[in-house]
């Protein structure tokens, strides 16, 4: 990078004295030099281009030297300000600090005097402006701190969010909050690839365009998508980049990140501008990347727990299916069989039976219980919770 001349601007009447200055020792090849030819062109040429140092004449026709020096000081100028006094005229010199000359040179100048002066008030300007840069460097990095202190924060809470939910539309919503809050986009998306099938289907949306409204529930056919779904890997795009792929011409930057769990991308998740002309940093890929793992997870788990629901309330109605048919079972079996029992019991108390009358009695008696063991063993063992 080509370190910035410093510029030094000369007020002076006197164009002997602007020449000597310029072309002698403030050579241009060192510092970009500005001149002035009286006070009021010097006063304009402070606010128009900035300078680093100026070099005034005190005596000077219409707007003096002091008058110069009052008013550039009410511009807030902070930079150094030397001026010019004939020799035995120092108190000049001493009046003008107290209207914010910070050193003086006498006239006629010497060319070794002035090098001095100036680089000694120079090197406070070169001081400062590093000050400058490290406070300003200071200021950009606790900026960005602060920044990913809140995106660590804003996953950190998603992610435990996100674990104990359990309702897919719910999850959906949060992730594509979290997206949005990160990443300071206009929309945000989800696409997921359904079990069996290669399609990607648009299930959830914030921000959304209305031709992107329209298109919820619905396979997309998104080149990005299937780029980074086949990568595994993030993807930041804008400008130029986004005309390779057939995206809608309202989108002005891009991130993609892929769904990854057990190492198989079930979709994408993704962010942009349309309204905003604004790129992404290549880095908020990673921390959507974080974001769009802690969703794949999530929905895996959410889509498991479903299953085992489904699976319980199946087993449910196949035990309540059971329960009803004991009690048919019970109904429309136990109570003939015992009426059953009650006239064999009558029968075998009859006096004066033949033998062979009671033998078959007990051999009816002996076969009800049998039958009245066996079906209570089937239904206790069928009615048992699986």
């Amino acid at each position: 990078m080509t370190k910035q001349m410093e510029r030094i601007l000369i007020v002076d009447d006197d164009v002997e004295v602007r020449d000597l200055l310029k072309d002698q020792i403030f050579r241009p090849t060192q510092y970009e030099v500005l001149e002035a030819r009286d006070g009021v062109e010097g006063v304009a040429m402070v606010e128009k281009r900035k300078p680093d140092l100026i070099y005034i004449d005190l005596v000077m026709p219409g707007l003096t030297g002091k008058d110069m020096l009052v008013a550039i000081k009410s511009r807030q100028y902070t930079g150094p300000i030397i001026v010019g006094v004939k020799r035995g005229s120092e108190k000049d010199a001493i009046e003008a600090f107290r209207f914010g000359a910070t050193d003086y040179i006498t006239k006629p100048i010497r060319e070794a005097e002035m090098m001095s002066v100036v680089q000694r008030a120079l090197a406070d300007v070169r001081l400062r402006k590093e000050r400058d840069g490290l406070t300003e460097k200071l200021r950009q990095s606790n900026i960005e701190l602060e920044a990913r202190i809140k995106e660590l924060t804003t996953l950190a809470t998603l992610g435990q969010t996100l674990t104990a939910m359990r309702g897919l539309d719910g999850m959906f919503d949060a992730v594509l909050a979290g997206a949005l809050a990160v990443s300071g986009a206009d929309y945000a998306t989800l696409l997921l690839q359904e079990p069996n099938s290669t399609d990607l289907i648009l299930r959830a949306g914030k921000n959304l365009t209305l031709v992107m409204q329209e298109k919820l529930g619905e396979p997309m056919r998104d080149e990005l998508a299937k780029l980074v779904m086949t990568s595994q890997q993030p993807l930041v795009v804008e400008g130029d980049g986004l005309k390779r792929f057939k995206l809608s011409r309202d989108i002005l930057a891009t991130v993609y990140a892929p769904m990854v769990v057990n190492g198989k991308a079930i979709g994408v998740l993704t962010v942009g501008n349309h309204r905003r002309k604004k790129g992404f940093e290549d880095r908020l890929g990673e921390v959507i990347n974080t974001l769009a793992d802690y969703a794949a997870i999530a929905i895996v788990n959410a889509r498991l727990f479903n299953a085992l629901e489904q699976r319980a309330k199946s087993l449910e109605a196949a035990y309540n299916t059971l329960k009803l048919r004991d009690q048919k079972i019970s109904s429309g079996v136990f109570v003939p069989l015992g009426q059953m029992q009650e006239t064999l019991a009558s029968l075998a108390n009859i006096p004066k039976l033949s033998p062979q009358l009671s033998t078959q009695l007990l051999d009816l008696t002996q076969k009800a219980e049998q039958m009245r063991a066996l079906i209570g063993q089937l239904t206790s063992t069928d009615s048992t919770p699986l």
